[in-house]
């Protein structure tokens, strides 16, 4: 069989054309009844039942481009568990990335000002956890576990933002997050996993584990998720974010997908983007793009029962910042676990 690759340029046209020429339309259609465009009023206010935010720390290492171990390294994540949580129960888990510039607290706001400047404003310190609070209370989302990693770069600031080899680092989290992340957090929380998260039981529970990230963890989705770790997770959120032209990643996830995917269904595949997002054009063709190339694992919808899987939601006039992907989450909370 012919390299995939031979057929780039015309299926970048394609995408980009799509995108920039009402691509979305159908899928805004399918969205309308369930997706939203901005937050409800009220959404981020304190709820009276209230999760709790606790700081982890695991043992990781700096993994090459192979998989071979290099020098240990402790890393941070932070984990939300719902009001009422149940160490008896089993509860769905979304693990949710940052993106360039920000760590692991970000999401929580636990440390607003990290290393890379602010990115959000103060009070937005708690918009994520109230909103998950408000959902989960109100019964309008599975109650679920939200991990906030990060990758065992965060501690140095040269990682923070984008530098050669970036792409390649975003690759080796793929190790970090199926070696050391899924291993301690699911083995101390209580997830389908049943508290033995070894490779059958990671299998076999992969329709109540979700990856989603906005920006650079969005790319992470992307490199690390789709490429490395889809036997363990049945769905995923990008928000704001594929590189296509700098490192190809989306038509290695077509290539990808056109051999694996029947044997890894997605079972929500959620895009979301501002119309005024820099990185909007982009993430719109690669999403296009592989729908083009992966005839029959993607039906674009948010009907389920309908044998709807993918969407791509174009907030209007949405910009690359916390009020885009904090709709981002609101709305991933509202499929995700809901269509295995």
């Amino acid at each position: 069989m012919k390299s995939f690759y031979r057929f780039v340029p015309a299926l970048l046209l394609l995408a980009l054309c799509l995108s920039l020429f009402g691509g979305t339309a159908a899928a805004e259609e399918a969205e309308e009844t369930l997706f939203v465009y901005d937050l409800p009023a009220g959404i981020t206010e304190p709820c009276d039942r209230t999760g709790t935010v606790t700081e982890e720390h695991y043992a990781t290492w700096r993994y090459d481009l192979d998989g071979k171990r290099g020098a240990p390294v402790v890393g941070t994540l932070y984990v939300y568990t719902p009001y009422g949580y149940d160490p008896e129960k089993q509860y769905d888990i979304l693990y949710l990335m940052h993106g360039g510039g920000e760590t692991a607290a970000y999401w929580f706001g636990v440390d607003i000002y990290g290393p890379g400047g602010p990115r959000y404003e103060p009070q937005h310190a708690g918009a994520a956890v109230n909103l998950l609070d408000r959902r989960i209370a109100a019964g309008e989302c599975p109650e679920m576990i939200v991990v906030t990693p990060s990758y065992v770069h965060q501690f140095e600031e040269d990682h923070y933002w984008f530098a050669p080899g970036t792409d390649a680092w975003l690759e080796t989290f793929a190790y970090e997050f199926r070696n050391d992340i899924l291993p301690f957090v699911e083995a101390k929380y209580a997830t389908f996993a049943e508290g033995f998260p070894v490779e059958e039981k990671l299998i076999e529970s992969r329709a109540h584990r979700a990856f989603a990230g906005f920006s650079m963890g969005s790319f992470t989705a992307f490199q690390a998720i789709w490429m490395h770790n889809l036997p363990y997770v049945g769905y995923i959120g990008n928000f704001s974010g594929c590189d296509l032209q700098e490192t190809g990643i989306a038509y290695r996830v077509a290539e990808y997908l056109q051999r694996e995917g029947d044997a890894w269904p997605v079972y929500y595949w959620y895009n979301g983007s501002g119309t005024k997002d820099s990185l909007h054009n982009e993430h719109l063709a690669a999403y296009r793009m592989i729908l083009g190339a992966c005839p029959g694992l993607f039906t674009e919808g948010s009907d389920p029962a309908a044998g709807q899987n993918a969407c791509f939601v174009d907030k209007p006039g949405k910009l690359h910042n916390f009020e885009n992907w904090i709709v981002d989450l609101y709305n991933i909370t509202s499929i995700f676990f809901r269509t295995a």
